[in-house]
C-alpha cells in the first residue's frame, strides 16, 4: 500500500513539474529587451550594438528566412538607441581606448585596438586620444607621444603599472629583460622607447 502511495505522489509531482516550453520565440520586441539588456551593461557603438543582434538572431533562430526578416529591423533598432542616447560611437570608443591605454598599450596601438574593439572608425577613436591620455594616464605630465621622449614617459610607466622591467620587486636580469622588452613591443612601442624605458633607474624615476 505504501508502495502505491509513492508511486501516486512522484507520479502527481511529476504532473505537477513545469513543462520545458523550448527556447523563446524571436521577435523584434525580444530584440529590443535583448539590446536594452545590452547597454545599459556596456557602452555600445552602433556597429557594435548591430553586430550583437546579429550574433543573437544566428544563434537562436534557426530558419533563414524568418531570420533574414528580424535582421532588417535592426537598423531601425539601433536608429532609436542612437535617438535616446543608448549609443554613442564616441563614447563608446573612448571608453575602450582608455581601457587599452591602461592596459600598457602605446597611443597608436591603443587606437588600433580600440576601433577593432568599438567597431568605430579610427578617425572616431584618434579625435579621443588627447582626453583619454589625461583620464588613463594622469602621472604623465605632459603626454606628448610624437615625440621619443614623451614615448618612453608611456612606456615607463607601463612597466611601472605591471611591475616589470626595473620595477620589479626582485629586479630585473637578463630573462625577465627580453621577457618585458616582447611585452611592450607587443604593446606597440619601438625599440628605441623600450630599450630606453627598460635602462632607467627606478630610484631616479
Amino acid at each position: 500500500m505504501s508502495s502505491t502511495r509513492c508511486f501516486l505522489g512522484n507520479d502527481a509531482a511529476l504532473m505537477n513539474r513545469p513543462r520545458n516550453r523550448g527556447p523563446k520565440k524571436m521577435s523584434e520586441k525580444r530584440l529590443r529587451n535583448i539590446a536594452v539588456w545590452y547597454c545599459e551593461r556596456y557602452l555600445v557603438s552602433r556597429q557594435k550594438l548591430a553586430d550583437h543582434l546579429r550574433k543573437r538572431l544566428y544563434r537562436d533562430v534557426r530558419d533563414a528566412e524568418e531570420r533574414a526578416g528580424l535582421e532588417e529591423m535592426i537598423p531601425k533598432i539601433v536608429a532609436d538607441f542612437m535617438e535616446l542616447g543608448l549609443v554613442n560611437d564616441r563614447e563608446a570608443a573612448s571608453a575602450r581606448l582608455r581601457t587599452a591605454l591602461r592596459s600598457g598599450y602605446a597611443s597608436k596601438a591603443a587606437v588600433t585596438v580600440a576601433a577593432r574593439g568599438a567597431m568605430v572608425d579610427r578617425e572616431t577613436v584618434q579625435a579621443e586620444l588627447d582626453v583619454a591620455l589625461i583620464e588613463a594616464l594622469p602621472e604623465l605630465e605632459e603626454p606628448d607621444i610624437d615625440d621619443r621622449s614623451g614615448e618612453k614617459a608611456q612606456a615607463v610607466l607601463a612597466l611601472k603599472r605591471g611591475r616589470r622591467g626595473p620595477f620589479r620587486s626582485r629586479g630585473q636580469d637578463e630573462k625577465t629583460r627580453r621577457r618585458d622588452a616582447g611585452w611592450l613591443q607587443r604593446r606597440g612601442f619601438r625599440m628605441e622607447a623600450v630599450r630606453d624605458a627598460l635602462d632607467i633607474d627606478p630610484m631616479e624615476e
